[in-house]
């Protein structure tokens, strides 16, 4: 048996044809069931591994040998009542995914998983992606955590964008939130900001595994300096309990990711900037013009997309025996929540990389 088995060598050595190598290798249900195991308990003691771009393109040409192949990449996200539209930041990831994806020679395919249709159950979407040839997978962030543990990884290149998937392990492309929020509080310091308050609802903290949280106290502790307003982390947040805390005190600056924040300031005759600022920690999310983060969504399926191919290229499949996490930091954009930056101030640039 040559050092690097091919179907061929394997057909030789057993007295099989090609095609029915091929076929066993793949779980047809044209090759009798022992033919398989003789099949594949060969091709496991010859070393011989499936080249999953390699089947993705036979299984492109076998559809159609007039159209060009471009191998796909699935973007899997949860259903959550039936609906199957990607949310605003899903759609920016997916955009950058899908520009990067084009420019490596692939395509992008969003999939759904839920209970009810159009989605797709678990098993099912291991159904389709395995008809389809489909060997490279990217799960987008989750709204809720998910435990896809009957996900097939057999042969297929996968990772995923947040922590809330449970099961399977995977590698992981994420925004740094933790970094991010205390960089972005330095600059805002140097702005002359000196009471910051972060107001959040308990799941958008959570959904982060409390990185927001964790970065902002954290900086208070590390520079030193002292914390004058207590962050509101409440499971809803709502107008009375919001004024209540600027009422008492008093912050010149709050950080959160409700744009409405801005008219329960107005309502109560502040500002926005000049009495109190606003810094939202999402601006791909915001309704109207405003300062805060960008957590560069389209890099990040950008990122995803790379990862994945370049696991494609060196065959690494399965479940990670110890999985990475590539973490992108957020970009500080200016805006008018914001107090204008001072000629001092020449770090903080419109846009600005923190």
């Amino acid at each position: 048996m040559p050092k690097n088995p091919t179907i061929r060598s394997l057909a030789s050595s057993l007295g099989l044809s090609v095609a029915t190598v091929s076929e066993a290798l793949r779980d047809s249900p044209k090759v009798k069931e022992l033919t398989r195991l003789r099949v594949k308990r060969a091709a496991e003691r010859a070393g011989y591994r499936v080249n999953p771009l390699l089947g993705a393109t036979l299984s492109a040409l076998r559809r159609s040998r007039h159209q060009s192949f471009s191998g796909v990449l699935a973007l899997v996200d949860a259903s959550l009542d039936g609906r199957t539209d990607l949310m605003l930041f899903h759609r920016e990831v997916a955009r950058g995914a899908e520009s990067r994806a084009q420019e490596l020679g692939f395509k992008t395919e969003v999939f759904w998983v839920g209970p009810k249709a159009p989605a797709l159950s678990v098993p099912r979407l291991n159904s389709v992606l395995r008809a389809r040839g489909i060997h490279g997978v990217i799960f987008l962030p989750f709204e809720k955590r998910q435990d896809y543990s009957g996900f097939d990884l057999a042969n297929m290149a996968a990772v995923s964008m947040d922590h809330r998937l449970l099961n399977p392990s995977l590698h992981t492309i994420q925004p740094d939130h933790y970094l991010s929020m205390r960089r972005a509080l330095q600059l805002l310091t140097e702005r002359g900001y000196q009471r910051i308050g972060l107001c959040l609802e308990a799941p958008k903290d959570e959904r982060v595994d409390y990185k927001w949280s964790s970065g902002f106290l954290s900086f208070f502790r590390l520079t030193g300096q002292k914390l004058e307003v207590p962050p509101l982390i409440t499971p809803k947040l709502e107008p009375k309990k919001f004024n209540a805390w600027v009422k008492k005190y008093r912050p010149d600056l709050v950080i959160g990711h409700k744009q409405v924040i801005t008219d329960w300031l107005t309502a109560q005759k502040l500002r926005v900037p000049e009495d109190v600022g606003f810094f939202r920690i999402n601006v791909t999310e915001r309704s109207e013009p405003c300062a805060g983060l960008d957590l560069l969504p389209q890099r990040l399926g950008a990122t995803a997309v790379e990862t994945v191919v370049g696991m494609l290229h060196r065959r690494e499949s399965g479940a990670a025996r110890f999985p990475n996490s590539i973490s992108i930091d957020a970009l500080f954009t200016d805006g008018p929540t914001l107090r204008p930056a001072r000629k001092n101030d020449g770090a903080l640039t419109m846009g600005g990389a923190i």
